[in-house]
């Protein structure tokens, strides 16, 4: 039998009760208080994350949630952690930029002017772009991946729908997934998840949390997995947009594993 919602949620959380590596260092400050309140991280985290999410997607999710967070004292900080670990300067810039769309470019903008900074002090070349589209065929090209994940009828545009509908409609296709889900050194798989991250670190998309969750399933991700990052990062979002995005990312997984069911049961 199923365990329920409120089952899950306290099994898992019960389950990151331990000690979080890497997470204080992100929050390491030279005031004493500033140490004290690091300090508190370190009996959460990881065993249920390491299990379920490896750690490249890790530090990737983590940028993602920093860049919707506006963290940019720390952006830095965490990009040279990311680049000691073995990411690649492009796989840093396409967490931030996955960011762009769903939390504002404004804020992803900011947060890549840090990430150059880490760069700089690296000595890293400026990083070659890895957009695969033109402005000629970014619609159709995102549309194709919208629908690969989502279904065929998602981002249809129809006569009697409201100028404004049409609009946020190509947005969300040629936008979205056409500039940013087309691009290179990311997989979808992978930019699903970090989609979900910065819905996470939003607050109030537990909406669109619900949506991304039958995205993520579609592509391959499961639900561990998008649990676990939800829980790498409640020192970044706090307890409240945690427990949200958790709730959301059940209620849809379940829904679509009885869709699913049912399915195969006709």
């Amino acid at each position: 039998m199923k365990k329920s919602i409120i089952k899950r949620l306290a099994a898992v959380t019960m389950a990151v009760t331990m000690s979080m590596t890497g997470v204080s260092a992100v929050f390491a400050a030279t005031s004493a208080n500033g140490q004290e309140l690091s300090a508190m991280m370190n009996h959460y985290g990881s065993y249920y994350i390491d299990e379920h999410l490896d750690a490249k997607t890790q530090q990737l999710v983590i940028l993602s949630t920093m860049t919707s967070l506006q963290a940019y004292s720390q952006i830095k900080e965490q990009t040279l952690k990311a680049l000691d670990n073995g990411l690649t300067p492009e796989e840093i810039k396409e967490a931030v930029y996955q960011a762009a769309p769903y939390c504002g470019y404004t804020k992803a903008l900011s947060a890549m002017e840090a990430v150059d900074e880490a760069f700089k002090e690296k000595r890293i070349p400026t990083v070659k772009s890895q957009a695969t589209v033109t402005e000629k065929n970014r619609y159709e090209k995102g549309l194709e991946v919208q629908r690969s994940i989502f279904g065929p009828e998602i981002g249809t545009i129809t006569d009697d729908m409201a100028d404004s509908q049409k609009v946020i409609t190509e947005y969300l296709s040629g936008i979205c997934f056409g500039d940013f889900y087309t691009r290179d050194t990311l997989d979808v798989k992978t930019r699903e998840i970090l989609t979900l991250s910065v819905l996470t670190a939003n607050g109030g998309c537990e909406s669109q949390i619900g949506s991304h969750t039958n995205g993520n399933l579609a592509v391959g991700n499961t639900r561990d997995e998008m649990l676990a990052a939800v829980l790498l990062c409640v020192p970044y979002n706090g307890y409240p947009r945690t427990l949200n995005a958790m709730n959301a990312i059940n209620a849809a997984a379940d829904a679509y594993e009885k869709a699913n069911d049912n399915s195969e049961e006709k």
